[in-house]
């Protein structure tokens, strides 16, 4: 990527982070609050953090513990953000560099790091900015090299993956957890319209309901919420920041085949985070939709009724 492009894509995160902050964000698993700022976002409830966020440390720890076996296992973040699940895998006894382009992100990190340790022992976290190819605090061996949303912003995948091979032990790791909006479908589009029209309808949703005249408004809305699912604007532009959607499914996956041997892959979930932020029935209500939605997001993807949109993948390095 050049120095043009990395600024704008560190600028887009800046200005997204310190405009959450402000408003009360905590990007902590632990300690985060209710949050009212985000209309429908998984950060909105606690819940929906641990549903959400939560279940994706427990694919990454579980990983690492199943395939490192070191309490201590040195791991490197690469995309980290504001560095909740860098905080929550120091708190598990890794030694953690966490590394963003962002140096808001980075800073909301080491503030929050700082203030909310909640461990029985010394945590061992370390952040840095900077690119991941040239970032001079990232050296030595790493036990495991950790991406979540962060490598499908990176248009090279082999120069990714050549770097992540440089970086890591002989038994190292590779474990992305990665959105696949390449994938995304009509089908997926039209359920995701269905399910929101319907809640929207009973008064719990917490946009308006749809005007259906007839099917070619639905066509139109449908339309609309899958130019939406893909992260894309309505020219084809990203929506969340220059590089987004750089890579899509089948680049990384064959990316990361090709230089690591798998040791787990997991097709995920279509939609169900762009939904359950905007619940709006009672906070116990909210829990129990949530849930169910997930679930049956879950049994759609595996059934073939709809296609996954994210994907988990853990490797060992090839030798």
């Amino acid at each position: 990527m050049g120095t043009d492009t990395l600024d704008l894509e560190a600028k887009a995160f800046d200005d997204q982070i310190v405009e959450r902050v402000k408003n009360g964000h905590i990007p902590d698993l632990r300690y985060v609050q209710p949050c009212d700022y985000f209309y429908n976002n998984s950060w909105r409830r606690p819940y929906y953090v641990k549903m959400d966020y939560g279940e994706i440390f427990q694919l990454i720890h579980s990983a690492i513990q199943k395939n490192i076996g070191k309490a201590d296992a040195r791991v490197l973040e690469v995309g980290c953000g504001p560095g909740f699940m860098t905080l929550e895998l120091a708190r598990a006894g890794y030694d953690v560099v966490g590394l963003d382009l962002s140096p808001q992100c980075i800073d909301v990190a080491r503030k929050f790091a700082a203030g909310r340790p909640d461990s029985d022992h010394p945590i061992n976290l370390h952040y840095s900015v900077g690119d991941f190819f040239s970032n001079e605090d990232v050296k030595g061996k790493f036990d495991a090299i950790v991406f979540v949303g962060a490598l499908h912003h990176f248009p090279d995948q082999k120069q990714v993956m050549d770097r992540c091979l440089a970086l890591l032990s002989d038994n190292g790791i590779v474990l992305a957890h990665e959105p696949t909006r390449d994938r995304v479908e009509r089908k997926n589009a039209a359920i995701f319209t269905l399910i929101k029209s319907i809640l929207a309808t009973a008064g719990i949703y917490f946009q308006d309901v749809p005007e259906f005249g007839d099917t070619a408004a639905i066509d139109r809305v449908v339309t609309t919420v899958e130019t939406k699912m893909k992260y894309e604007t309505e020219d084809g532009n990203q929506l969340q920041s220059v590089n987004d959607n750089a890579a899509g499914f089948s680049v990384m996956i064959n990316a990361l085949r090709g230089s690591f041997t798998e040791l787990n892959f997991q097709d995920r979930y279509s939609f169900y985070h762009e939904l359950i932020g905007g619940l709006r029935s009672s906070e116990e209500q909210n829990e129990k939709l949530a849930n169910c939605i997930r679930l049956f997001d879950k049994y759609l993807c595996e059934s073939g009724i709809i296609s996954p949109t994210e994907f988990f993948f853990a490797g060992k390095k090839k030798i």
